[in-house]
C-alpha cells in the first residue's frame, strides 16, 4: 500500500478512462488515486495535495483547459513530479507536448496511448522515485526559510566542477561550478529543487556570491598548479537584477589575484525576458568588466534570437534535451545544427551540455561542434577530485 507521499493524480475527460486507469493503478498497488476530468480540476487538486502528489497522468485534448495548458500552470506552482502523458494522438504531437513539458523544467518519464497498456504503464512506473513519508516531511524542513538561512550560514553549499572539452584536441578548455546541498546522512538534494527555494527565500544573490568566493579560491589554487582554463558560475535572474552585483563580484575576482577574462557568467535564457531593462544593465556592465557572458539552456526560451543581438553574450549553450533527443528525432538534429551555425556566425563558443553517447558526440563534431560538456567525458565532481581529473587530463 502506498502512503500519502505517493498519491497518482489522472486528468482525463472521459469518465471511462479515468475509471480504467485509475483501476489499473490499484492492481498495480497505487491505493492513493485522485481523479479530475480536465486542467481546472486538475489544478484545483494540487493546490490541497501538491505535497502529495508524485505524479501526474494527464490527456492532452480535453476542454475547458487541456493538457498543454495545464503543464504551464504546473511549472507556476513548482510542481516537482513527474508526468505521463495520455493520447490517441500521432507521436509528433506526443514528442512536441513532451518538448513543451521540458521547456517548463517539468519531469515527463514517457507517454501512453489510449486504450491505457497496463504493462506499459507498469514499466513507466518502475522509473519513479517514492519517496517515503519521512524523506518527504525531512525534505519540506529542509527547504523551509529558516532552515535554509541557517544553511548558508554555516557554508553547508559547496560548489563541485564539471569540465567541458574540446572536440578538437580531447583537452579540458573550462569547467561549470555547480552548486551542491550535501546532507548529514549523505544524500543530496537536488539543485533543481533547493534553488528555486532559495530564490523564493530571497537567498539567490547569496548563493551567488557563496559560489564566486569558492570559486576563485579554487582557480586561484588551479592556477598555481599551472591549470589555466576558465570557469563558469551560474547567475539568477534574480542576481542579475542587483545593479550592484558586477562591482562586488569584481572585487572578489580581484581580491584573489584573479581577472573577470578568467571567468564566464552564465544565464539561463528562458527568464532573460524578466525586468529586462535592470538585467541589461547588470549583464552589460559584468561584460564591459571583462566577464564572458553565457546564455545558458539555448533554445528553451522564447525569444532566444532577441537576447542574442540586445546582450554581448560571448558563449552560447546549447540545452541538453537538443543533444539527448538527436539521438532519434530529425528535427531535434536540424534544430541542432541550426544552433552550431548560429553561434559560429556570430562569432561565439558554442557548448553543447548534456552529451552521453559516442553516437552524439559524432553528430555534434559532424555538425561542426567544437566544445562540449556531459557524462559522455565526466560527471560533476567536487573540487579535489576533478583537480586531480584535470592534471592528468592536461599532462596527457
Amino acid at each position: 500500500m502506498q502512503s500519502t507521499a505517493n498519491t497518482i493524480l489522472v486528468v482525463d475527460d472521459d469518465e471511462f478512462q479515468r475509471d480504467l486507469i485509475g483501476l489499473q493503478l490499484s492492481n498495480l498497488g497505487w491505493n492513493q488515486v485522485l481523479l479530475a476530468a480536465n486542467g481546472s480540476e486538475a489544478l484545483d487538486q494540487l493546490d490541497v495535495h501538491q505535497q502529495h502528489i508524485c505524479l501526474i497522468i494527464t490527456d492532452l485534448m480535453m476542454p475547458d483547459m487541456d493538457g498543454l495548458v495545464m503543464m504551464r500552470h504546473l511549472a507556476q506552482r513548482g510542481f516537482a513530479g513527474s508526468m505521463i502523458l495520455l493520447s490517441g494522438m500521432q507521436d509528433e504531437i506526443l514528442s512536441s507536448a513532451a518538448g513543451l513539458a521540458s521547456a517548463h523544467r517539468l519531469n515527463v518519464v514517457g507517454s501512453l496511448g489510449k486504450p491505457c497498456d497496463p504493462e506499459q504503464l507498469r514499466q513507466l512506473l518502475g522509473k519513479l522515485q517514492s519517496p517515503s513519508s519521512s524523506h518527504q516531511s525531512g525534505l519540506e524542513q529542509a527547504l523551509e526559510p529558516g532552515r535554509l538561512n541557517a544553511a548558508m550560514a554555516a557554508g553547508e553549499f559547496i560548489s563541485w566542477y564539471q569540465p567541458k572539452i574540446n572536440l578538437l584536441n580531447g583537452k579540458p578548455v573550462g569547467t561549470e561550478a555547480l552548486a551542491r546541498w550535501p546532507q548529514a546522512d549523505g544524500s543530496m538534494i537536488s539543485p533543481a529543487v533547493f534553488v528555486p527555494a532559495l530564490e523564493a527565500a530571497g537567498l539567490a544573490d547569496e548563493l551567488f556570491f557563496t559560489m564566486a568566493h569558492q570559486v576563485t579560491r579554487a582557480m586561484a589554487a588551479w592556477q598555481a598548479q599551472g591549470i589555466f582554463i576558465k570557469t563558469a558560475i551560474n547567475m539568477s535572474m534574480d542576481t542579475a537584477l542587483n545593479l550592484t552585483v558586477p562591482e562586488r563580484l569584481d572585487d572578489i575576482v580581484r581580491g584573489a589575484g584573479l581577472s573577470p577574462s578568467d571567468f564566464v557568467i552564465e544565464v539561463t535564457e528562458s527568464r532573460l525576458m524578466v525586468e529586462r531593462s535592470l538585467a541589461m544593465e547588470s549583464l552589460t556592465r559584468l561584460s564591459l568588466m571583462g566577464f564572458a557572458l553565457s546564455i545558458d539552456d539555448f533554445g528553451t526560451g522564447y525569444s532566444s534570437l532577441v537576447q542574442l543581438i540586445d546582450l554581448p553574450f560571448h558563449e552560447l549553450k546549447i540545452d541538453g534535451s537538443f543533444v539527448q533527443r538527436s539521438s532519434t528525432e530529425l528535427k531535434a538534429q536540424s534544430v541542432l545544427c541550426i544552433a552550431i551555425l548560429l553561434g559560429i556566425n556570430l562569432d561565439m563558443e558554442v557548448v553543447a551540455e548534456g552529451v552521453e553517447t559516442l553516437e552524439q558526440l559524432e553528430f555534434l563534431r559532424n555538425s561542426g561542434g567544437t566544445i562540449v560538456q556531459g557524462f559522455y567525458f565526466a560527471r560533476p565532481m567536487p573540487l579535489t577530485t576533478c583537480t586531480a581529473w584535470l592534471l592528468e587530463k592536461l599532462a596527457a
